[in-house]
């Protein structure tokens, strides 16, 4: 049974006021173990974008196989459905909350205010030990598949194309199938280089677990330290959380992803500088020198 139908992520209209009445009103139709899950999280909604569903669990003394439940109980797929509906409606400032929807002027100036506010928040959270032990990962690795889907598909084929130039063997199938079977083909010597913004995309997660299993390196980016993807990770790269705006595009945060995976893609070039001349005579091989009469 759907308790919460139109608080779904791909529903802008709801609003942080509606849809927290709507989850209090659910704890009636819960058992005692869910009720103390959705009640845990109503009482630290600022926290929860954080949480993982182990620390739900320790938060509202159940098991997190009872948060999960809860949350499909209430009309959700699970925990990461569930938290990412907590931090779209509670990073919204109170600008947001005021904002005149009808001024076109202000709406398309917060599109580049959330864009800064992102590589801000990212600049904040990055770990700069983290992206060194990727970039010599990356640098000695025998093969790179990339791994992502949707909005998180742009950034890292923007990353391929720029690990190609250093002259490292990428391969980024944009079709999630063939992500998989590359995974298939990997070896403790290469890595897979996975996007994904809320870290629980299925497609994605299959990819990285199938590349552990065959021995690879799993390098992450995501917006969320605790996550399936983290958990999968071997070196985590996150980008912060950012404020939103939006529904189901987390464009804010491609902002975030874009750099940085161009700050990983430069410091590997830097590694690999044999390349660059060869690269750089693709570049002008490209350029027409046809000129008009």
């Amino acid at each position: 049974m759907s308790v919460l139908p139109d608080t779904l992520p791909n529903d802008g209209q709801a609003t942080p006021s509606l849809f927290f009445a709507k989850l209090r009103l659910s704890l009636n139709d819960l058992r005692a173990g869910e009720r103390r899950a959705i009640a845990a999280m109503l009482a630290n909604p600022s926290e929860v974008p954080e949480w993982s569903t182990a620390d739900v669990a320790r938060q509202s003394g159940t098991s997190p196989a009872t948060v999960v439940r809860a949350c499909q109980r209430i009309g959700f797929r699970g925990y990461q459905h569930l938290r990412l509906e907590f931090a779209r409606l509670t990073e919204t400032s109170q600008e947001d909350m005021t904002a005149n929807e009808d001024d076109d002027v202000s709406t398309a100036m917060a599109v580049f205010h959330d864009a800064v506010e992102a590589l801000r928040l990212t600049t904040r959270s990055l770990d700069q030990v983290a992206l060194l032990h990727a970039t010599e990962i990356v640098s000695s690795a025998g093969r790179v598949l990339c791994t992502a889907s949707g909005f998180s598909l742009p950034p890292l084929q923007d990353a391929a194309l720029r690990l190609t130039t250093s002259g490292i063997d990428v391969s980024a199938p944009q079709d999630v199938i063939a992500q998989q079977f590359g995974a298939h083909s990997l070896g403790p010597q290469d890595v897979c280089l996975a996007v994904s913004y809320s870290g629980a995309n299925t497609h994605t997660l299959r990819t990285c677990q199938i590349a552990k299993q065959q021995g690879a390196s799993v390098i992450a980016v995501t917006n969320f330290s605790k996550s399936p993807l983290a958990d999968l990770s071997d070196v985590l790269l996150v980008t912060g959380v950012a404020p939103v705006r939006h529904s189901v595009d987390p464009s804010a945060d491609r902002v975030a992803q874009m750099c940085m995976l161009h700050a990983l893609s430069t410091l590997v070039a830097h590694r690999c500088t044999d390349t660059t001349p060869d690269m750089r005579q693709v570049v002008a091989d490209s350029i027409s020198e046809h000129l008009d009469q």
